[in-house]
């Protein structure tokens, strides 16, 4: 028994040496990205119901497990290799240092291990368990009670990672080895803090076994007007044996009540496949989406396996198309200018709030991301703000130089094209379906070569619709559009400049972003004008209502008329219903107002108002 413990203590160093020189050799290496790492996409919650998908009520489900709080650190100052040891559960961490997860602050240390401890229900047992972490500085390795089961180093991005075999029903142990200074280190030059950090949330989803992975979404408008809905779950199975599931959609309209389309379709999966399941649909009478009126429509999904549903969640979209060419951008067929500044995103959500709402009122709609992709909050916020995006991947290689000789820089180094292009399609993947989302960046100060080249063209095989751009392209062929005015531009670039100002240089503007939108009296008793004076907003998007007043304040009649579908530019007569009104002189007050647009103003905020005097005739 003596020679038994003693022969397994030894393979249990030897496993644990093994594995510090491989973590040390993939931080090191820069081709290599990531391991075991699911692939990027769409933020995916698993629900037990309904109700708790459509209001993301993450604390009551069944089915997501919050790692937030407290953890235990233990930290190292200088170079050393660290193993597994410190993983495994039975390790004693009473003398460990107790962090906040998310950190506030980064910790300027040279390596860091971060412990926590969850239950996992028994119900999991026939589960996909994954761990996600939102964002860690910078490269970390991923160990569940004490295996390891992922390496990720794009420190601004969110990672995925397959706990299942190594966990079970019960206490078990996740473990974080973060280090600050990585070979990728090189590519974040615009992060000037030392040390690591888990600065991003930390959650452990069960999901079935035929599960949602990802979402395709397509939404556009035809020369109807008429929205064409194409939507896709991406849906990928862990079985070996064949599995026929039901996948069941309803559309859901800004009011989060009114289910506009639904509907399912089966599908059948074979040894650990993936398949992308589809819907389509010719929608009359749908609210779009742009700066002007950001309506968000909300698809729940519900997947079905032999009578029972097993996964619930929920993803929203905007209906709306994006073209550009030489002459600029369009939103939904209508040109739209933009009014871009550079962001520099700040953490707290209500500071973000404050600063949406000032620059809704000076007239700027365009954001471009400095540094970094932010986490999925902000793109909600853009999304219900109505702002549009130009995304930047977490590329920054200035100390590098510009040098453009082979191997001269970063981005003319072939060894680092596996991070670049891996750190543009994380930020792709990512943020892809925010209908704010208008522009892709390369990144900021990325170099220019051999890299960027392929980074452009692999995001070109994916994205079809929306631009991809480079500052630091210059006049170069990798950037839909010319960014700036460098000098080596010549004259038959046809290509569309693109311009973004700084914060600073925004201060003092004012705009209702109504324009000339107005009510005018019509040519009959109850019948009104409505000028629709936006830019690219439907009027069927806002509330028209009216009050009828007798005297000085008496209301003998108020109400909503129908949805008006007058379009951008365009005019139209509207009734008033004058049903149950006697004969007599009124005052008529119309109104045009917001409604399911919560973010932008609250429900029944008046854009225009106007007083008409109303005579209601005698029936002859």
């Amino acid at each position: 028994m003596k020679y038994g413990r003693c022969i397994a203590f030894c393979l249990c160093g030897l496993v644990a040496q093994f594995i510090a020189q491989a973590q040390q050799n993939m931080m090191d290496d820069p081709t290599e990205v990531s391991f075991r790492r699911e692939p990027a996409g769409t933020r995916i919650m698993s629900y037990d119901s309904r109700d708790l998908a459509l209001q993301e009520d993450d604390a009551n489900s069944l089915y997501i497990r919050s790692l937030n709080g407290k953890w235990q650190m233990k930290t190292f100052r200088g170079p050393v290799d660290l193993d597994s040891t410190l993983t495994q559960p039975d390790m004693d961490v009473s003398a460990w240092q107790t962090v906040t997860v998310p950190e506030r602050e980064v910790n300027d240390v040279w390596a860091a291990v971060y412990r926590r401890e969850f239950t996992m229900p028994f119900k999991w047992i026939d589960r996909q368990i994954f761990v996600r972490l939102d964002a860690v500085s910078r490269a970390y390795y991923v160990f569940a009670n004490g295996h390891p089961v992922g390496y990720h180093e794009d420190s601004k991005t969110p990672a995925y990672f397959d706990i299942t075999r190594y966990v079970a029903d019960g206490k078990n142990t996740i473990a974080v080895i973060a280090y600050a200074h990585p070979a990728s280190e090189a590519l974040e030059n615009q992060i000037e803090t030392e040390g690591t950090q888990i600065e991003g949330a930390v959650r452990v989803i069960a999901q079935p076994k035929v599960r949602i992975r990802d979402f395709v979404i397509d939404t556009r408008f035809n020369d109807a007007g008429n929205a064409l809905f194409s939507f896709g779950a991406i849906v990928k199975s862990h079985l070996l044996n064949p599995k026929e599931v039901l996948v069941h959609y309803e559309l859901i309209a800004p009011d989060d009540s009114t289910v506009v389309s639904h509907g399912k379709r089966d599908a059948r999966f074979y040894l650990r496949s993936e398949d992308t399941v589809r819907f389509f649909a010719n929608l009359p009478d749908i609210q779009s989406w742009s700066h002007e009126s950001p309506k968000l429509y909300t698809i729940a999904l519900r997947l079905q396996h032999e009578g029972r549903f097993t996964e619930y969640t929920k993803v929203k979209i905007g209906f709306r198309k994006v073209e550009y060419d030489d002459k600029g951008f369009r939103i939904n067929g209508y040109p739209v200018t933009l009014h871009a500044v550079d962001y520099d995103c700040p953490k707290e959500e209500a500071t973000i709030r404050r600063d949406f709402e000032n620059f809704r009122k000076q007239g700027i709609n365009c954001l471009r991301i400095t540094d970094y992709p932010q986490n999925d909050r902000f793109y909600e916020l853009t999304d219900s703000y109505g702002l549009y995006v130009c995304n930047s991947a977490n590329i920054d290689t200035r100390a590098s130089g510009d040098e453009r000789t082979v191997g001269g820089t970063l981005a003319n180094d072939t060894v680092w094209t596996n991070a670049y292009v891996d750190r543009v399609m994380n930020m792709y993947y990512m943020s892809k379906n925010h209908p704010s989302v208008l522009i892709f960046s390369l990144g900021e100060k990325a170099g220019q070569g051999y890299n960027t080249y392929e980074a452009y063209l692999k995001l070109k095989e994916v994205e079809k619709e929306r631009p991809v751009i480079y500052q630091e392209a210059g006049a170069e062929w990798n950037s839909d559009m010319v960014v700036g005015k460098p000098q080596e531009r010549n004259d038959s670039d046809g290509r569309f400049t693109l311009n973004f100002a700084g914060q600073a240089e925004t201060s003092g503007g004012t705009s209702s972003g109504y324009g000339n939108t107005s009510i005018e009296e019509g040519p009959v008793a109850g019948r009104v004008e409505i000028v629709n004076g936006f830019g690219i907003a439907n009027m069927r998007n806002f509330e028209i209502g009216y009050t009828i007043i007798a005297g000085a304040k008496r209301i003998v009649k108020e109400g909503v008329c129908s949805p008006a579908n007058i379009p951008a530019g365009e005019s139209a007569l509207v009734d008033i219903p004058l049903d149950g009104v006697k004969p007599g002189k009124y005052t008529l007050v119309v109104y045009i107002a917001h409604r399911d647009e919560p973010d932008v103003a609250p429900n029944g905020t008046r854009i225009v108002e106007r007083s008409l005097p109303l005579v209601v005739p005698k029936k002859p």
